[in-house]
């Protein structure tokens, strides 16, 4: 055997397998790297979870159980099994794998799940993108769990209203309780469509109108009466220019406001694609824009752009680069004026 094409853990396998030696009796090494205690975000930059390992939690959102005083972000599990992923946190600096919540299994494409949480049924439902390996089947799927860190299971899935729909975007209204899914709809994205979720949240209502915006990746918030919905251009995996609309009512008309990034020069919404923006607790008016660096293509090790947006006095949105950040950018909600 020419052992000297084998990788060295090959090479030390064979050597304690010829000493007699079971190869449970020696360390092996390992592809994780020594956890690094966190107290900023550094957007673009390697994150490694408690495990030692790249966080691997794309095209997901954040939510906050103020019951256990935890965070917990989801996201698409690139590596195996592929599927949904769970992470916990205290800080939103350090996070916890909690493991692979939902396994794709037969499903040919699963991407972007968003997570809510049903306080009347205590229970999380995880919306998805559905779709086959052509991406022609282009559904919403639904899956349900009585815990944070699952397992959900699948309850079903299906056309909103008849419309495809492929990357989503979740926002529940904080005042009415009420959720809403944005979606990338019908001929390869010709428009972002948005929907109301039922009661339960298990399923679409007829409420659904056509934005007539031709992007993707939508982000929601709500400041002042007024809903901002942040989206990306169609160019795949290929950062773009993002743009941003405005409208009174969630469900529109919406106006296009222009791009919200400020000196990117890039022209690449900082070489990002939007997937979610999370309204942070105990801070006035605190939003974190959350975006995937997709490298060319969904790898377990893409990068995330963690961002605080602004909106300003006069009503625009902006998004900033900071190559390191934290939440003192942000006011307590106890000592705001």
């Amino acid at each position: 055997m020419n052992t000297r094409s084998l990788g060295f853990v090959e090479r030390l396998r064979i050597a304690v397998l010829l000493m007699g030696v079971g190869i449970g009796a020696i360390q092996v090494p390992s592809l994780a790297q020594k956890p690094t205690a966190y107290a900023s975000f550094k957007p673009g930059a390697v994150w490694l979870a408690d495990d030692g390992l790249p966080i691997d939690c794309h095209g997901g959102n954040i939510i906050y159980i103020d019951s256990l005083k935890t965070f917990y972000w989801y996201g698409e599990h690139r590596g195996e099994p592929r599927g949904a992923a769970c992470y916990s946190s205290k800080d939103l600096y350090n996070w916890k794998n909690e493991g692979v919540v939902l396994k794709k299994g037969a499903i040919d494409v699963f991407e972007r799940p968003k997570v809510i949480y049903d306080a009347t049924r205590h229970r999380y439902v995880m919306w998805f993108h559905y779709d086959g390996n052509r991406y022609t089947v282009a559904e919403l799927g639904v899956a349900i769990s009585d815990k944070p860190t699952g397992p959900f299971v699948v309850q079903h899935h299906s056309r909103p209203n008849g419309h495809e729909s492929r990357d989503i975007g979740l926002f529940m209204d904080p005042e009415t309780q009420k959720a809403y899914i944005g979606y990338a709809a019908d001929h390869v994205n010709r428009t972002i469509r948005m929907v109301e979720l039922s009661g339960d949240y298990l399923s679409t209502t007829a409420q659904d109108t056509d934005i007539e915006a031709h992007c993707e990746g939508p982000g929601i918030l709500k400041q002042n009466g007024v809903y901002y919905l942040l989206t990306s251009g169609c160019s795949g995996w290929t950062p773009n220019p993002a743009t941003y609309y405005t409208a009174s009512s969630l469900m529109g008309p919406y106006t296009s406001q222009g791009n919200p990034f400020i000196g990117d020069v890039g022209n690449n919404s900082f070489n990002s694609q939007p997937c979610y923006i999370f309204k942070i607790p105990g801070y006035k008016n605190a939003y974190l824009y959350m975006g995937d660096r997709w490298n060319g293509g969904g790898h377990a090790d893409s990068q995330y752009v963690f961002l605080p947006i602004t909106i300003t006095p006069a009503g625009k949105m902006e998004l900033h680069w900071y190559a390191e950040w934290n939440l003192n950018l942000f006011t307590p909600e106890k000592t705001a004026r």
